[in-house]
């Protein structure tokens, strides 16, 4: 597998940032080892995942934290993770565009410069935590652009989620949240309300992502998660939810991207 960290400014963001990518290589055992390079890599467009990482986390989350570079050579598939700092992928009430950034100028900034197809059918996005609820909201809101979505831990009614912390005790980001979402009190039916967004895209004629999401059944958000998993159903909206033994931690996200990219993701072959 080749890794890459490209650095770069961002058009949209008025910053620099920077994104993690790896792309398979021909050492997967499958490919001829006399198969000239440029035979191998000539015209090749690989399906991509889109990887969002949790509150206080970076780019180099996933690589440094689970198997996802090896998972991503042996089905040859890409992945590209960003950073989010606490966006939560809003256009932020105070801050920075990052939605707009996520889905509108890196998928065309990533398929310009590196091997990534730009069909709807070979395109994911995957999250953990933060990143859970930045994944379903990219997949309910540009359905037309993503093919799948797995969210773990993360893919909840986040009013709700900000009741529960608070009550918890758990106060630490609330600066940070409402810079993201502005007040909690004005969320409902907006563009960063999972459930509301969920049933516009239930009432809408456009396509259907597959919806995979989890929680780890230690997870004090399992809860909420589930009522999320329950409220998907009574849309009418297809989606599996998976609660495995686990905690709120990278051993569980591992074991789920796994399943992801092994057993859910319609993920095509690609042949060299």
């Amino acid at each position: 597998m080749s890794i890459l960290q490209y650095h770069f400014r961002s058009r949209i963001l008025k910053m620099n940032t920077a994104i993690t990518v790896t792309i398979p290589e021909p050492s997967d055992h499958r490919t001829p080892p006399e198969m000239p390079l440029d035979e191998i890599y000539h015209g090749k467009k690989y399906p991509t995942i889109y990887l969002c990482h949790g509150g206080g986390g970076d780019n180099t989350l996933w690589t440094r934290n689970t198997r996802v570079e090896m998972y991503g050579n042996e089905k040859r598939v890409m992945t590209v993770s960003m950073d989010l700092e606490e966006s939560f992928c809003c256009d932020m009430k105070c801050g920075r565009k990052y939605f707009t950034y996520v889905t509108e100028e890196l998928p065309r900034l990533v398929q310009a410069l590196f091997p990534s197809s730009p069909a709807r059918e070979d395109n994911f996005v995957a999250g953990f935590s933060m990143g859970a609820h930045c994944a379903m909201k990219i997949a309910l809101r540009c359905p037309e652009k993503y093919v799948a979505v797995w969210s773990m831990s993360g893919a909840k009614d986040q009013v709700k989620m900000d009741e529960l912390a608070k009550a918890r005790g758990i106060m630490a980001s609330n600066d940070l949240i409402e810079a993201a979402f502005g007040p909690m009190d004005q969320v409902r039916g907006g563009e960063n309300d999972l459930p509301g967004l969920a049933k516009k895209l239930a009432e809408s004629d456009q396509p259907r992502p597959m919806i995979f999401h989890s929680c780890g059944r230690q997870d004090y958000g399992m809860e909420l998660c589930r009522e999320f998993a329950d409220y998907l159903t009574s849309l009418g909206l297809k989606n599996e939810f998976y609660t495995p033994d686990g905690s709120h931690d990278w051993y569980y996200v591992d074991t789920m991207i796994k399943k992801a990219i092994f057993e859910a993701f319609p993920i095509r072959e690609v042949a060299y």
